[in-house]
């Protein structure tokens, strides 16, 4: 008679931190970071400035565990066949089941914390962007809505993840989402478009599992085009001559490899978050020198 695995309390821990993907918990905290940035309402008290810690932290691990580590536990069939899904990977594991409940409770854990945090912050717009952003976080994956398994839909509720996180940081002080800069949308769709390639990548897993997505219904070169075509929307909205613009020319470049040769398209796809990651710290680097420049003036 086979022996029952039995995990211990650490192998659990380590289990749903894996599932979280260490290597994503900086994506919420920097979408805050450029919400707030773009508010140009900082935190001016050791309160505000509390609150606002805690928004980003909870914005980190928490809700990777939700948005990461409830897709590993929805998509485990499909995993099983995924060559991409390595232990450590940003690109996710496979979550053997007997820790299938211990990320669900960590989940309903996150989700209450994420939404502690924002009430913390009394501000109206804040705690809908929070509560709309853990809900689409919880339905890509979960069902009724498995938004995942539905063409197209599939990423674009991934570039609408990465705008309400946005909208978390922007109406952290008080500002009005109604104001966000095209910046943010043009942000938001690329990431659809990043997506997109992503879902290239998993086609055949997803086949085989019986899985819908935007590249199982387009078709791999399709889809490639339709990653491609976000980045020159980007470009032709936003121009180039900027950080943003520079980000938004190099994606366009990366993503356009795949188009004429689909083989390359998870090199692309690898490329291509790491670029997003880059440039993300520069444009910091450089909003950060120009605040600091105004109040040493």
């Amino acid at each position: 008679m086979a022996e029952v695995f039995n995990p211990s309390a650490s192998q659990r821990i380590i289990a749903v931190l894996k599932a979280s993907r260490p290597p994503g918990w900086t994506f919420g905290p920097i979408l805050f970071g450029i919400g707030i940035i773009h508010s140009r309402i900082f935190p001016q008290t050791k309160g505000e400035l509390l609150r606002a810690l805690l928004q980003i932290g909870s914005l980190s691990l928490p809700l990777c565990i939700i948005v990461f580590g409830m897709n590993d536990v929805y998509d485990y069939d499909s995993d099983l066949l995924n060559p991409r899904k390595a232990e450590g990977s940003l690109e996710g594991t496979i979550l053997n089941p007997v820790y299938h409940h211990d990320v669900r409770v960590a989940a309903w854990a996150s989700t209450a914390l994420i939404l502690s945090c924002s009430l913390l912050t009394q501000q109206p717009e804040n705690v809908i962007a929070t509560a709309s952003l853990v809900f689409l976080g919880w339905q890509y994956s979960a069902r009724p809505l498995r938004l995942k398994e539905v063409p197209i839909v599939d990423s674009v509720s991934n570039g609408l993840i990465v705008l309400l996180a946005s909208f978390v940081g922007l109406s952290f002080g008080g500002a009005s989402v109604v104001d966000a800069p095209s910046k943010g949308y043009a942000m938001a769709l690329v990431c659809s478009g990043v997506h997109a390639l992503g879902a290239v990548v998993d086609v055949d897993a997803d086949v085989a599992a019986g899985q819908k997505t935007i590249a199982t219904f387009l078709g791999r070169r399709a889809t490639a085009m339709f990653a491609t075509s976000t980045y020159a929307i980007g470009v032709a909205s936003e121009g180039w001559d900027s950080v943003f613009g520079a980000y938004l020319m190099g994606g366009l470049f990366i993503t356009l490899a795949p188009v004429f040769k689909v083989g390359w398209a998870h090199r692309a796809f690898q490329i291509v978050v790491c670029w997003t990651v880059i440039m993300a710290m520069i444009w910091f680097g450089v909003q950060a020198r120009g605040v600091l420049n105004k109040v040493l003036k």
